[in-house]
């Protein structure tokens, strides 16, 4: 009982009420008022898409910049723990848990989506010209996802710099605010820190928001398929609780249960792009395009961070330059902690490219398969993928469709099915423990959440993407939230930054490195 006592005292209750009234009040919203909520998102969306959009550019290349020099200068040799420490995890393992815990099943909805809503843009149709056959409207499309999907510098600049926090200066409040302290001093204690722990939560809820509404849809289509289950918003919802399950009892034992379900689901995963690779029917259609997609991406790749069309004659950069962005930065907020926790060991420098090195690789792979393969059909005539989405306007219908165009397309159905149930329940594991270290006061880096603290977070993260595929909300409108969440978020990054160079500078003053 007095261990109950101590427990509870030791919790920050403000970081759990106030993100947890707001749940219910959105869940209320959007359960009784589901169109009037979603017009509201829809309103308010212009002012962050529009008038801020250069925020969001400039911080993301910011940060790029950053990733690199924190690996190459002075700062890549410090470790992230004691002098003599070992890294926790092996490469596989670490770099599992990193992939998964940063793309969710995300990755597969857009490497089979991306190309489709791109293509029929008109900026990327700007660039078919007979006269270039290296530039096209497919090439330039996989080009920005290639890009959009890279964004790993905004997981690995941050996870370094909440690493640093946790394993060297051993701080035991594991929150976004105390990231800030070497900036802000001791106001960080008030009223500040509150405001922005209690942000940062919300930024999180966003993320998870937006991935559980894309995700699931195309796991019940897949059933649909399968087993000719009703697809309708309601298996959704049965798809969500059983995400729910399996991320709940692999949160219950802790990183060692995160970090099996992570290799599990790598290797399902990959076990999946194998078989689309090789019995997919579009081989060399695949290899060939990848590589030379590649290097229109290469050749690109200044233009790609920093696109945004002022004249405005065009909506590309923002639908897309900054959605991706303030995706990531809203992820941001969360997935670099859990990162930083597992990084114990290793120094800046390994932190940032073995990030590069595992997980990058692993999310570009996915879009030179399973994209390329649809494409290919689509070139070939075999489907009619661009057509079917034109009619009907049902994406997940015409995921499903593209699926079962494979040999065999029971297998590959319940391949994708599986594959994005584990990498929904390992991204929202990690989210739950990270939100969890956000519930206390005070919590070592050998210390682990309470389980029924994690298992609390693991409840309240699943209410909101339950009450958004209730109220039927669209695309975009999802997508609204993740860019008005991003734009706090983005400021906060920045201040993170500033605020670890500062702490790095004095930490090798102290210790007398140069």
């Amino acid at each position: 009982m007095k261990n109950l006592s101590k427990n509870i005292k030791n919790l920050q209750l403000s970081i759990m009420i106030v993100p947890f009234a707001i749940i219910l009040s959105l869940c209320f919203f959007f359960f009784t008022f589901p169109d009037e909520t979603n017009a509201f998102f829809t309103a308010i969306n212009p002012f962050f898409r529009d008038k801020m959009s250069i925020v969001y550019l400039v911080v993301n290349l910011f940060v790029f910049v950053m990733s690199i020099y924190f690996a190459f200068s002075k700062y890549g040799k410090i470790r992230l723990g004691g002098k003599n420490e070992k890294p926790q995890f092996s490469f596989w393992e670490y770099g599992a848990m990193m992939f998964c815990a940063g793309v969710s099943g995300d990755i597969i909805y857009y490497s089979y989506t991306e190309w489709i809503y791109y293509v029929n843009e008109p900026f990327i149709q700007s660039f078919d010209n007979p006269n270039n056959l290296f530039v096209n409207s497919y090439n330039m499309a996989q080009a920005h996802s290639f890009f959009f999907w890279s964004n790993y510098w905004l997981y690995l600049v941050l996870a370094v710099c909440f690493g640093f926090m946790m394993h060297v200066r051993k701080k035991s409040k594991h929150r976004f605010s105390e990231a800030l302290r070497p900036l802000f001093k001791d106001k960080i204690d008030g009223i500040l820190g509150k405001v922005v722990d209690i942000f940062s939560v919300i930024a999180i809820i966003s993320a998870v928001t937006c991935s559980l509404c894309f995700s699931p849809p195309i796991i019940t289509n897949c059933l649909h398929r399968l087993f000719n289950v009703p697809d309708t918003n309601m298996t959704t919802i049965l798809v969500l609780a059983i995400i729910f399950v399996i991320y709940s009892l692999s949160l219950y034992k802790g990183l060692k249960g995160i970090e099996k379900l992570s290799s599990i689901c790598v290797t399902i995963f990959f076990i999946f792009l194998g078989y689309v690779l090789i019995f997919g029917g579009e081989t060399r259609f695949i290899l060939e395009s990848s590589f030379q997609q590649l290097g229109v991406f290469v050749d690109n790749i200044v233009p790609l961070f920093t696109y945004i069309d002022p004249t405005r004659k065009l909506t590309f950069a923002q639908d897309y330059n900054v959605f991706y962005d303030a995706f990531w930065i809203t992820w941001a907020i969360t997935v670099p902690f859990f990162i930083g926790i597992i990084s114990k060991g290793r120094t800046i420098k390994q932190t940032i490219l073995e990030g590069y090195l595992f997980a990058v690789p692993g999310t570009l792979v996915s879009f030179f398969i399973i994209p390329n393969h649809a494409i290919g059909k689509q070139l070939s005539g075999a489907v009619d993928l661009l057509g079917q989405y034109q009619q009907t306007h049902k994406m997940y219908d015409v995921v499903g469709s593209a699926i079962s165009s494979l040999p065999l397309a029971p297998i590959a159905l319940f391949l994708i099915s599986v594959s994005m149930i584990v990498f929904c329940s390992t991204s929202y594991d990690s989210l739950s423990y990270t939100c969890s270290h956000y519930s206390y006061k005070n919590l070592t880096s050998n210390q682990a959440p309470g389980k029924g603290v994690k298992q609390l977070w693991a409840t309240l993260l699943i209410l909101l993407p339950i009450a958004i595929t209730y109220s039927n909300a669209s695309y975009n409108n999802i997508k609204n939230i993740a860019v008005i969440a991003g734009f706090p978020g983005a400021i906060l990054i920045v201040l993170v930054i500033v605020a670890a160079i500062k702490d790095f500078n004095l930490y090798l003053k102290e210790n007398k490195i140069k």
